[in-house]
């Protein structure tokens, strides 16, 4: 099979919307078509939903946006023998190796993400000369069937409706990941209620959006004059505006006799549903801000970053069966597989914990094992050798000393100081640009253009993170207060050598 294949074949789906006119029946269908493994409709149906839907599109980028800050790496386990770590360590060089050379891997695991949804994910395996990985390219989901619930799967090339045998596929060419309770199924239902619900309100909008008004006409009109008056009466209500004979007079209908309309009661419980399916029972999607505080995005930003790590762990493992033991088998079949991937997030809070007690133990006279730190922070840490105060043979920018080693020194550390912190501050912003990549990485226009505006939208938050960050500050502060220091010290150093000696008042009377 080839991307273009596919995308000729989708030509006559493009053409077909299956949203108009979708009842519930229709939707019940589907649903039944999927459980006997014809997915083509339904996946299709799922997609539109997806476009059209605002509360479950939210709901998908916000778990994708999540799942993609998280970072991804190859370890192998911290308990090992001794005599297996020489091994194991070149296994995880050697599988990061071939993680590296796969040119679209943070959209692969986000087309894994997925799944969560739509119930299942391809990415068939797409190798190099060498053997090597070089992409896993997503194969949409309505080109798929399998012979009943958990039949073999099989390629339907021209996604057939109904079609449950297709062609057969060697399933060590793809990786695969499957959910049995996608979100979608819920969704699906929900979106088609909402849409019969919005559909009586806009007829009842129709009807009662503008007050009923009527006229009264002054006692004793003639017969002969009553078409006259009824014009003019219209003429006044028609665009509220007229003037109306002496006696005539006009009313109105009050809100009360119009009732209360239940119609945004229920669209709104619908959202609820699709957003309990899809953060696994927690509303803070639908939490209003009232712009006090950030309390209620922060709480948001949680739950979503909460279910992406626990997405991630399903990913991982699906990586590491379906990737990691064939890749090591082929480059070291002689050995036990001991390096595995891991898609993960690195808790910044826990991170400053470890450095924090690393600090205090250090102050009490104890020093923490650099290699059990590494593990514990995620960082590659190594010993720095000790260092003279920098009040010690440094100087200021602005100072001129004699040698100029002293000042060249401090402004070299000062600058990788700086250049360091900002790297810090920065990260938020260069991972996101990274994902962006790899979102533009298609040929698709509309995923482009709705890739750019989901970062033009995160703008400000990307801006505040690096704002908040305080690395840049903090290293200033240090570089401007150690120049004071220096300073200060030349100073005295330069002053004692030239003051004048006081003359001794010993022994002098008054």
């Amino acid at each position: 099979m080839s991307l273009y294949s596919l995308r000729m074949a989708d030509r006559w789906r493009s053409a077909y919307n299956p949203l108009r006119g979708l009842t519930m029946s229709r939707v019940s269908s589907m649903l039944d078509e999927g459980e006997r493994g014809a997915y083509a409709d339904l996946q299709w149906l799922y997609r539109k939903i997806e476009k059209r839907d605002a509360t479950l599109r939210g709901v998908v980028r916000k778990l994708r946006a999540a799942l993609l800050k998280l970072d991804w790496d190859v370890k192998v386990p911290a308990d090992l023998p001794e005599a297996q770590k020489a091994m194991a360590e070149t296994q995880r060089r050697a599988l990061r190796a071939e993680y590296d050379k796969i040119g679209n891997i943070r959209r692969a695991l986000a087309f894994l993400a997925l799944a969560e949804f739509r119930g299942f994910s391809h990415l068939e395996i797409v190798r190099g000369t060498g053997g090597s990985v070089v992409r896993l390219e997503p194969v949409p989901q309505w080109h798929w069937c399998r012979d009943g619930l958990y039949g073999d799967w099989q390629f339907n090339e021209l996604s057939t409706s109904g079609q449950t045998i297709g062609e057969p596929i060697d399933a060590r060419g793809f990786i695969i990941r499957e959910v049995d309770d996608p979100v979608d199924e819920i969704a699906a239902i929900a979106f088609v209620r909402k849409s019969l619900s919005q559909k009586d309100w806009d007829g009842f909008v129709e009807v009662y959006g503008i007050p009923p008004l009527f006229g009264v006409m002054p006692p004793g009109v003639p017969e002969t004059e009553r078409d006259k008056w009824q014009a003019m009466m219209e003429q006044a209500v028609g665009d509220s505006r007229g003037v109306l004979p002496s006696g005539g007079d006009v009313k109105t209908v009050g809100d009360s006799a119009r009732g209360i309309q239940p119609f945004e009661g229920h669209i709104r419980y619908q959202d609820e549903q699709t957003v309990l399916a899809g953060t696994s029972g927690k509303l803070t999607m639908l939490t209003v801000s009232t712009g006090m505080n950030s309390g209620q995005a922060d709480a948001q930003e949680g739950t979503f970053d909460e279910i992406a790590v626990a997405q991630a762990g399903e990913i991982s493992e699906v990586m590491q069966e379906q990737f990691d033991k064939p890749t090591l088998a082929r480059l070291f079949p002689d050995q036990i597989p001991l390096a595995y991937f891991e898609l993960a997030a690195k808790e910044e809070s826990d991170v400053d914990g470890e450095f924090d007690r690393a600090l205090k133990a250090s102050q009490a006279g104890y020093r923490i094992d650099v290699a059990e730190l590494s593990e514990k922070t995620g960082y590659t840490l190594s010993e720095v050798p000790a260092t003279p105060p920098q009040s010690q043979g440094l100087s200021v920018f602005n100072r001129k000393t004699d040698p100029a080693a002293p000042q060249e020194t401090f402004r070299q550390a000062s600058m990788d100081a700086f250049a360091k912190a900002l790297a810090s501050d920065l990260a938020p912003l260069r991972e996101r640009m990274a994902a962006l990549v790899d979102e533009l990485d298609t040929d698709d226009e509309t995923a482009r253009q709705e890739a750019l505006a989901q970062l033009e939208s995160e703008l400000p938050n990307l801006f505040k993170a690096v704002r908040a960050n305080g690395a840049t500050d903090k290293a200033l502060e240090d570089i401007l207060t150690t120049a004071a220091v220096n300073g200060i010290d030349a100073a005295s150093e330069k002053l004692a050598k030239i003051a004048p000696q006081k003359p001794s008042t010993a022994g002098m009377e008054k």
